[in-house]
């Protein structure tokens, strides 16, 4: 059986439901891990732990009730440290906000909320999201955790790599020019942009607002597209958020994709990539 903090978001989410396992269980498994792999990963910038074990006692506590818990009840996740959280420093990786607490939650966190999600703390990144290997960042390099003299990719590097390290179940990043998929590329998770609209980006500190988006890192397909689930939808806080119905993701993934045209830019594949990532590209296609 895999130890608690190996479990996918899905799984994760499901034991607890089920009451095999208690979210104080799953959150101390998180917050273990965390203190065993941080000092070689260096994903977080401020760790939530009293924060997340008093979370994770009002799930089991509603549960016990007989409520529902949530789509991620009982879940330990991360935030992307330029996503305000109420009562929680929020840095952007800057000195010049190092003791910054915002007096609100960005809509994408207080939705994490409304779903049950336990969060153990803001994960790392390039300063103001301006980079793509998590160097940048004003409090300290994020490394590789499947090789530390390797970079996570940026600026979302510590939401990647604390998804990697399996210090947390899933995380949110935000991106703007790749800022969520070079991280889970370069950690070996699923990251997602989602299409401009589609999740608020109201308390979010703006790169450029025309580009940003939040979205979900997490271990499988399943479970970026339940974070997604969990985040998405209309915000008035947003004029730009799209008042479009929010779908099951998770139903779809049920469906085919047969039939589905994918366009590929050329431009893409060009001179000087990776034999082995040209060939892994071109057999995707084929």
């Amino acid at each position: 059986m895999s130890a608690l903090h190996e479990l996918s978001l899905v799984e994760a989410a499901a034991r607890v439901r089920r009451r095999e396992i208690s979210a104080v269980e799953l959150t101390r498994a998180a917050l273990a891990r965390i203190a065993a792999v941080e000092p070689k990963v260096g994903a977080f910038l401020t760790l939530a732990d009293v924060e997340a074990i008093a979370a994770a006692e009002a799930i089991d506590r509603r549960i016990a009730a007989g409520q529902d818990p949530g789509l991620l009840g009982g879940v330990p996740v991360g935030v992307k440290d330029i996503i305000c959280t109420a009562g929680l420093r929020t840095t952007a990786a800057s000195r010049i906000l190092e003791r910054f607490v915002p007096a609100y939650d960005a809509t994408v966190t207080a939705r994490l909320w409304a779903a049950g999600a336990v969060i153990v703390g803001k994960l790392n990144c390039d300063e103001f999201a301006m980079g793509s290997s998590t160097e940048n960042s004003a409090l300290g390099a994020t490394r590789n955790p499947w090789d530390g003299t390797r970079v996570p990719g940026g600026s979302s590097g510590g939401s990647g790599a604390a998804v990697a390290a399996h210090e947390c179940h899933a995380a949110l990043g935000t991106d703007t020019g790749g800022s969520i998929r070079l991280p889970a590329a370069f950690c070996g998770v699923v990251g997602l942009k989602p299409t401009y609209g589609r999740v608020s980006r109201s308390g979010v500190i703006a790169y450029a607002s025309s580009l940003d988006q939040v979205g979900p890192i997490a271990r499988n397909v399943a479970d970026v597209a339940v974070m997604l689930e969990a985040i998405a939808g209309h915000d008035p806080a947003d004029s730009t958020a799209s008042p479009r119905e929010v779908p099951s993701y998770r139903t779809a993934l049920d469906g085919t994709v047969r039939g589905l045209r994918v366009g590929l830019p050329r431009e893409y594949l060009v001179e000087g990539m990776q034999p082995e990532v040209e060939a892994a590209v071109r057999a995707a296609v084929d």
